[in-house]
């Protein structure tokens, strides 16, 4: 070390660090840091008694929203029913189905006592993603609890086992529209647990003030959300399913992990947030540290901070972590610390467990309770379309009523689907280059940084002889787009005499396009940050805008969308009221077809047409052809007086600002 120079060393400090932080500029990097603002935010100071008891039913219904389950689903007749019964011995396997809603089936098997002499504590038992019920863990585990004085039901994943449906939505079949519905998997796999929560209440077996929750991998992280969501579940322990944003984010571990993960994170929490509405209930969580999705530093973190809150509520015995050496799975100490840790909290016995499950393996066959025959026209194979309640656009009468509803969906739309998206400030400008001349117009760059700190780029082209401030026309470059030279390349439009254009480098677009080796991990990242890489991308489009418009060239601003840019160029339009006109060619019609571009829960207040509307009285202009869906927005317009501000022109070169 002595060898070194100071500065050298002092730099070559400065880069191990830089290193270690990652490269903010790109999509990776920018990732990382809004995750880590989550995780480190999440929780940071316990809440008091007085606050938790202030906030909990807030915070409660916030998280069901992240679920996709507010309002909540009508709780529909279950239509409950037992199909066949196996007689063991000291227990019972009851073979059972019901109906989350109507036609939607969920299937388990109930083990129980074969001798009941009253109510009985109930343990609700959730699979990780194999054969579901059948495989052998998630036979044993509920098999010791119905040999030692529980009812215990374990219910089969949905497209796993006997039940229908897909949770590999955006992992697996390219639905990415699931972000935009506001739908995961994991909202449903909830509800599924909660009219099992019903159905046990029905029993006269069941004690319903001592019911809990376990699960091992994606059951242990629908026991996290089970937990906070519902109040019944008193005991609640998730096994190998326990970690960070900022770690998921950092070791790319979406990859490791279906839909069904993860909530919708509209609100932008972590693990801590969950396990604070989980207190001042039993709360145990239990990893193995070799597990390669869920890493120690993770859980760890979360465990400490959770542990602070139980303390803060008076109940820190009711909160604990165990861990074994051990990759993702269960272990016999694993295994012992949760039955006793069940005992302890639903029977009141702190006795520790010393034996563990049997080797029994129930054949396959002998727990189906459709032998091997599915229903068929289960809705469950619908239940993304059918839980996330939908946007109700009333019928307008006139223009009070349109204002008042405009004003109520931009205020939600801002505090959700939009919340990180419009910073109430000038991005830093970093550079400008003066790109020369082609004898009719003068081409620039502006390099500046987006909102959460990627460096981007506006490629402007304003013409020689046109007066200031000019009239400029801004758009998103598209991002097959292989080169923005010159003004914008192939993604700036042919517009009219007078008229300056700006093509906006968004992320993924010129020097931040990413390939496949990052794109579908991206994609599938940003929800768990409040945010969709088009969503983010319109961010970026709105920086830029922003700008722009503190340029004394700079006139009055319309926004231009061409296919996949069109959406962009809406929202952008939606969310800044200083755009003055919206230019859209070859939109898509709307946010159910997976190949529109996402944003967070944006159908739960309208689609592409409804929302395009809230722009009024803006003027709109389709460039070729209207399609068919934005009739809806041109009748609103003509029922509001408005009509002749929607227009259809045959190209962006007949274009005119109004």
């Amino acid at each position: 070390m002595n060898h070194i120079y100071p500065a050298v060393f002092f730099l070559l400090l400065a880069a191990v660090a830089n290193t270690a932080r990652g490269d903010w500029t790109t999509l990776y990097g920018a990732a990382r840091e809004e995750a880590r603002q989550v995780s480190s935010s999440s929780l940071a100071v316990p809440l008091s008694q007085e606050e938790w008891n202030a906030t909990a039913p807030q915070r409660r219904e916030m998280w069901r929203e992240m679920l996709g389950l507010s309002p909540l689903p009508p709780r529909s007749p279950l239509n409950a029913a037992v199909t066949g019964v196996l007689e063991r011995g000291d227990y019972v396997v009851e073979k059972v189905h019901f109906q989350c809603l109507p036609g939607a089936y969920v299937i388990g098997n109930l083990y129980r006592p074969a001798k009941i002499t009253g109510r009985l504590p109930a343990v609700l038992y959730l699979c990780g993603h194999s054969k579901g019920k059948v495989n052998p863990p998630y036979q044993a585990n509920p098999r010791w609890f119905g040999q030692h004085g529980y009812v215990a039901l374990v219910l089969d994943p949905i497209q796993l086992g006997e039940s229908q449906g897909i949770h590999h939505g955006t992992y697996r079949e390219g639905r990415w529209d699931w972000p935009s519905r506001g739908y995961t998997p994991a909202g449903t796999e909830v509800w599924n647990a909660m009219r099992a929560l019903d159905y046990l209440e029905t029993r006269p077996d069941v004690d319903a003030d001592r019911m809990g929750v376990t699960g091992l991998s994606g059951g242990g992280v629908i026991s996290w959300c089970l937990g906070a969501a519902d109040e019944r579940v008193k005991v609640v322990v998730p096994v190998c399913q326990s970690g960070s944003i900022e770690h998921v984010v950092t070791d790319r571990a979406t990859d490791g992990h279906c839909d069904c993960a993860f909530w919708i994170n509209y609100y932008r929490w972590c693990w801590p947030d969950l396990g604070a509405l989980i207190a001042p209930r039993s709360l145990l969580i239990a990893s193995g540290s070799e597990d390669v999705l869920w890493r120690p530093y993770g859980y760890r973190d979360v465990a400490n901070r959770i542990r602070h809150q139980y303390a803060a509520l008076g109940a820190a015995d009711h909160f604990d972590l165990v861990e074994d050496m051990t990759p993702h799975g269960y272990t016999p100490k694993l295994r012992q610390a949760i039955f006793t840790w069940f005992n302890t909290h639903l029977k009141g016995d702190p006795t520790p467990v010393a034996d563990d499950v049997t080797d029994f393996v129930e054949p396959e066959e002998n727990l189906l309770v459709f032998g091997g025959k599915l229903p068929e026209n289960d809705e469950m194979r619908r239940i993304d379309e059918l839980l996330v309640k939908k946007a109700d656009v009333p019928a307008i009468a006139d223009e009070a009523a349109w204002r008042e509803y405009q004003k109520k969906t931009l205020a939600r739309l801002r505090d959700v689907t939009f919340r990180t998206t419009l910073p109430e400030r000038v991005p830093r400008q970093r550079d400008y280059r003066a790109d020369g001349n082609d004898k009719t117009a003068t081409m620039a760059t502006y390099v500046f940084d987006s909102f959460d700190g990627m460096t981007l780029s506006i490629k402007t082209r304003r013409p020689d002889r046109a007066p200031c401030p000019m009239p400029t026309l801004a758009f998103a470059v598209q991002p097959d787009a292989q080169s923005t030279f010159s003004g914008g390349g192939s993604s700036r439009p042919r517009v009219g005499e007078g008229l300056a254009t700006a093509a906006v480098e968004v992320r993924n677009t010129g020097a931040t396009s990413v390939g496949p080796g990052y794109l579908w991990t991206a994609r599938r990242t940003y929800p768990l940050l409040g945010q969709t890489l088009p969503e983010r991308q319109t961010s970026d489009l709105l920086a830029a805008i922003k700008l722009l418009s503190e340029e004394p060239a700079t006139g009055p601003i319309a926004v231009y969308g061409q296919g996949h840019t069109a959406p962009l160029a809406v929202y952008a339009a939606v969310l800044d009221p200083q755009i003055a006109e919206i230019v859209l060619a070859d939109p898509p019609a709307t946010h159910e077809d997976p190949a529109t571009p996402e944003f967070l829960g944006v159908l739960r207040f309208g689609d592409l047409p409804q929302n395009l509307a809230l722009v009024y009285p803006r003027p709109i202009t389709f460039v070729g052809n209207m399609p068919e869906a934005y009739q809806w927005t041109k009748q609103l317009y003509e029922k509001l007086g408005a009509g002749d501000r929607i227009r259809v022109v045959k190209s962006v070169g007949e274009w005119r600002p109004r």
